[in-house]
């Protein structure tokens, strides 16, 4: 259950939100001397995911809401960017493109303009900078994670990217949690953030299989709609053994191609062939554990 979120304003429709959480810290920050500085990081965490937005604008993809709470913000996309690696790539770099212009556009001012840099101008320069990298990093829901599927997904598919950058994330998550409780024991008990931060990156990178396999299910469901309505898809042929489970058949399918697979016996002489649909067919009625022979069988029987 995620936390309760009070709605804030509108920015060109699109609902911002923020955690009731972060409002009452904010409250609590101002007899600390804190709240300038929390009032700096939303406002340039709102301008990452409005950068996110933006880009989502030119691709046709609509925003619903942009969520600001404690460590960081999320815009809701009303469509799913992972489909298209070429778009997630971009959409997710967008974000610490815009903090890096600005960190740059600030220095320029700065030059121009002959301006020192004060208390809130190196808050700003900190704050975009150091946002800015920290969403680099490889871990899903990261940009740094999001572009890093990207890239793979376009080699070996968007299901298949997803499970290899969430290995990745728990071992980059790991790392952090060790360094942060080192250096909150042996430096400044101030860093326990950093393993914090770390726990709380690795439930939601391990969230994401969640949300692929969703996404994944969906399309597999709309991809008989899609071919009977178009008439034409790309096609991915794979040549398996009749004694194969067809849970490793459906590893391979992906969300880009429509799959045949040709069957064999152990001698190489082909036995038939099935389409994508009749694998999901068979596993959504006799489970994973049902062999490709069998499943041919039982096409073969329904047909005579």
């Amino acid at each position: 259950m995620g936390l309760i979120k009070m709605k804030l304003f509108k920015i060109f429709n699109i609902q911002i939100k923020i955690s009731y959480l972060i409002f009452f810290i904010l409250i609590f920050s101002m007899f600390f001397n804190y709240f300038s500085r929390l009032m700096v990081l939303i406002v340039v965490i709102l301008i990452h995911e409005l950068a996110h937005c933006c880009v989502c604008v030119y691709y046709g993809i609509g925003i619903s809401e942009i969520e600001i709470f404690i460590f960081g913000g999320v815009a809701k996309f009303q469509k799913y960017i992972e489909e298209n690696p070429k778009q997630e790539i971009i959409i997710a770099l967008a974000g610490p493109v815009s903090n890096f212009i600005l960190v740059v556009i600030m220095l320029l001012i700065m030059n121009e303009f002959n301006i020192g840099a004060n208390y809130m101008i190196q808050l700003f320069l900190t704050a975009n900078a150091a946002i800015g990298l920290f969403n680099l990093i490889p871990i899903l829901p990261l940009d740094g994670g999001r572009v890093a599927r990207g890239i793979v997904g376009h080699y070996v598919g968007i299901k298949r990217a997803t499970y290899i950058v969430i290995k990745l994330g728990y071992c980059i998550c790991i790392l952090l949690f060790v360094v942060g409780t080192y250096m909150a024991s042996v430096y400044d008990i101030e860093y326990v953030f950093i393993s914090f931060l770390s726990i709380y990156m690795f439930l939601s990178n391990r969230k994401e299989k969640e949300n692929i396999d969703l996404i994944f299910a969906k399309n597999l469901i709309l991809r008989k709609k899609s071919l009977f309505y178009e008439g034409i898809m790309d096609v991915k042929h794979i040549i398996a053994m009749e004694s194969v489970d067809t849970k490793n058949i459906f590893d391979e399918f992906t969300l880009e191609q429509y799959c045949i697979i040709t069957i064999t016996d152990v001698t190489g002489k082909v036995v038939g062939s099935l389409s994508e649909s009749e694998i999901i067919d068979a596993i959504i009625e006799h489970g994973y554990n049902i062999t490709l022979g069998d499943c041919y069988g039982l096409k073969t029987k329904d047909e005579f």
